[in-house]
């Protein structure tokens, strides 16, 4: 009977487990085993969590489908936790359930045993700070954590060797890049705190852990305002928004096509153009995930990022900000233009 060890990678779009999948197959086939991806979804879907299925036999003949009987578990945000726990995702709240025995390791500065697990759990919980070592290293807000989180993964588990992993790293990401992320997976493979029957030696033992409060933590991990916005639930998988963009109308000056709204990633941001004193771009603030690249691209420079929680200080809700009140009007519009087609110019 062929041994199978299912991994599930669990994270938003953007923050990399497609490229971790990726150098864990090459890692994993290096050493002989055969391996089976299978990403949800396949494509970036408005700031959606992304699920990675990743199966490593000894024999061949994987089946490539979800994992059934998981023993490992990466969470690339720790607050996807929370959206396991109270179900507000289905396909998260499943994958990261199903493990009731094994390894668990979470992005977060918290140390292991203040992990708040949504379900009954037996094994090792383990904890890494991949967002600051990446925001670090590789100067990026938010970063993929993907490749970082693996290092991690490689010290609790013992199943990748240090050198061999950073130089796949590598190999996928030649140059200054690849040599950033390197350095990003080994301080991972030496800063991770885990409790539970690990077999590494650590100087991290709980008795040495501090307890963190809210306050302490750096504002990236700072979610509790997400349950007060329009369209957010407690536990929404939409938790990893620090910024907005704010537009300066006057300077918004492209006539015809925006290069803001085309670049978007997940499609959130838009050209008003009509019932505006001057054309400016919005947002739709359920789905920005505040990347920022509008504003990177933006011609006249008229967009701007700013931290959300200055924003709402002054905006409560969202004034000149957020799409929603030209929505119906889009929305009118299409239906009429449909109309005007179908109908000879009746709608």
């Amino acid at each position: 009977m062929p041994e199978v060890r299912e991994l599930n990678l669990i994270c938003m779009s953007g923050q990399g487990s497609v490229q971790a999948g990726e150098v864990l197959s090459k890692v994993h086939s290096r050493m002989g085993s055969y391996v089976s991806v299978n990403v949800y979804p396949g494509t970036r879907a408005r700031s959606a969590p992304v699920i990675n299925y990743v199966k490593i036999s000894d024999s061949p003949g994987l089946a490539s489908c979800a994992n059934y009987h998981p023993s490992e578990v990466i969470i690339f945000q720790e607050e996807l936790l929370n959206t396991a726990r109270h179900n507000s995702h289905d396909l998260v709240a499943d994958a990261v359930a199903r493990m009731k025995e094994g390894t668990l390791l979470v992005n977060s500065p918290k140390a292991p045993e203040e992990i708040d697990l949504p379900f009954a759990f037996r094994g090792v919980v383990a904890t890494v700070d991949a967002t600051e070592i990446c925001q670090r290293l590789l100067g990026r807000y938010p970063p993929p954590v993907g490749l970082c989180l693996l290092g991690a993964y490689a010290r609790i588990t013992e199943s990748m060797d240090l050198t061999e992993l950073r130089g796949e790293v590598r190999d996928a990401l030649p140059g200054p890049v690849g040599d950033a992320n390197a350095r990003a997976v080994v301080e991972a493979y030496q800063s991770v705190k885990a409790i539970g029957g690990v077999k590494f030696d650590s100087p991290n033992s709980a008795r040495g852990f501090r307890r963190v409060q809210v306050d302490d933590l750096p504002q990236h991990y700072r979610f509790d305002r997400y349950d007060e916005l329009p369209g957010y639930t407690k536990g929404s998988p939409f938790v990893w928004r620090d910024s907005i963009p704010v537009c300066v109308d006057s300077k918004c000056i492209c006539p015809s096509s925006c290069i803001s709204e085309v670049m978007c990633p997940d499609g959130t941001g838009f050209i008003v153009r009509e019932g505006l004193t001057q054309q400016g771009y919005r947002i739709d603030v359920d789905f920005c995930r505040g990347c920022g690249i509008c504003a990177e691209v933006c011609v006249g420079e008229a967009l701007t990022m700013i931290d959300e929680d200055k924003v709402l200080k002054e905006r409560p809700n969202y004034e000149d900000i957020t799409m929603e009140p030209h929505h119906e009007e889009i929305y009118s519009k299409a239906r009429y233009s449909m109309g005007d087609e179908e109908n000879g110019g009746e709608a």
